[in-house]
């Protein structure tokens, strides 16, 4: 049944637009860098800029000497503030992994690393889950072919293929832009190497990391939260669509779910706790700046008297959103079946 859901997705007019904007991402990867270790530019006084045109061992090495100085002075300064401490600890700990004293070609994994979670990749292959599973339903309803659908021998694989593809296409989608953004990189920059080596040489926000991952294990985490992110929003898509009566009802619901926990990070008077999980843990911030979240240190909070990691409860609560989109998803589709 999930190939009868893919055939009729791809036979409708959303078909082609979700063609057109995967082929789009595709073709703009090609674009999509960062300032890698061996660059350096800056504007000057007059706002002009200066491309610094040293040998680019050189300047790697500069920004490498420059990050390891600077984990030092942030390791071996005495404090008293307990948050500081085992921030600095953490930093110690990456310090004591390192292998190298000295730059290593880093390139494939900085550039890959950058094009995982960009955020305009991120934006459209949002845009397209929720084409496609906004209207998994709705669009029967629409047409009549749920009457068809409710009253057929396969109503039980009808309904709950839904949900299946809502978990396993983003993963596909997601995958099969990896995989095209790994071969467009390593025709660009050579095969990964270094890939064991600590994940601060690659990192544009220093070392605020968790703990001390290597490059490889940073690049697998990162992969592994964004699946999570479209898997949840894709989830959500298909349960409004479950409950909605048109597209246009079922997508205003999903963005309003998209946005929600942004909006509650206005009010005040919610619990300090709960604030400071919808700050680090809302998709507006998981989609611009994923980069803060992922792998990172950012305190600890306090639930029911015990002390857990602030960025470890938001992974909790959105693999727990996953859960609970699935869940809900299956009951709309058992109240169907019971009518």
């Amino acid at each position: 049944m999930i190939s009868w859901e893919l055939k009729k997705i791809f036979k409708a007019k959303i078909g082609l637009i979700i063609i057109a904007l995967f082929v789009f991402l595709s073709g703009i990867i090609f674009l999509i860098k960062p300032t890698l270790e061996t660059e350096h530019s800056f504007r000057d006084e007059n706002y002009r800029l200066v491309i610094d045109t040293r040998p680019k061992q050189e300047i790697a090495q500069e920004k490498y000497n420059n990050k390891i100085k600077q984990m030092n002075q942030i390791a071996n300064t005495p404090t008293n503030d307990e948050t500081v401490n085992i921030f600095s600890k953490k930093v110690q700990e990456q310090l004591e992994n390192i292998k190298y004293e000295e730059y290593k070609h880093v390139d494939f994994y900085k550039v890959m690393d950058h094009r995982a979670d960009y955020p305009l990749m991120s934006a459209i292959i949002i845009i397209i889950l929720i084409l496609i599973f906004s209207n998994i339903y709705t669009d029967e309803k629409i047409s009549g072919v749920d009457n068809i659908i409710l009253s057929s021998k396969n109503k039980f694989k009808a309904l709950y293929s839904k949900v299946a593809l809502a978990v396993t296409l983003p993963v596909v989608l997601y995958s099969i832009y990896l995989l095209v953004t790994f071969i467009i990189t390593v025709v660009q920059y050579g095969l990964p190497v270094n890939g064991e080596l600590g994940a601060f040489r690659i990192s544009d926000i220093g070392f605020l990391f968790n703990k001390a991952y290597t490059i490889n294990e940073y690049l697998l985490l990162k992969i592994m939260t964004m699946t999570c992110v479209f898997i949840s929003i894709s989830v959500a898509s298909c349960f409004f669509s479950l409950i909605s009566t048109t597209s246009l009802a079922s997508i205003s619901a999903v963005l309003i779910f998209m946005g929600l926990g942004k909006v509650c990070t206005l009010i005040k008077f919610l619990p300090n706790t709960l604030l400071s999980v919808l700050a680090r843990g809302n998709y507006v911030e998981l989609i611009l700046y994923p980069d803060k979240f992922i792998g990172m240190y950012a305190g600890e909070i306090s639930i029911l008297g015990r002390d857990f990691g602030l960025i470890n409860v938001c992974n909790v609560v959105l693999i727990g959103t996953i859960l609970t989109g699935i869940l809900f998803s299956v009951l709309a589709i058992k109240k169907k079946l019971n009518r």
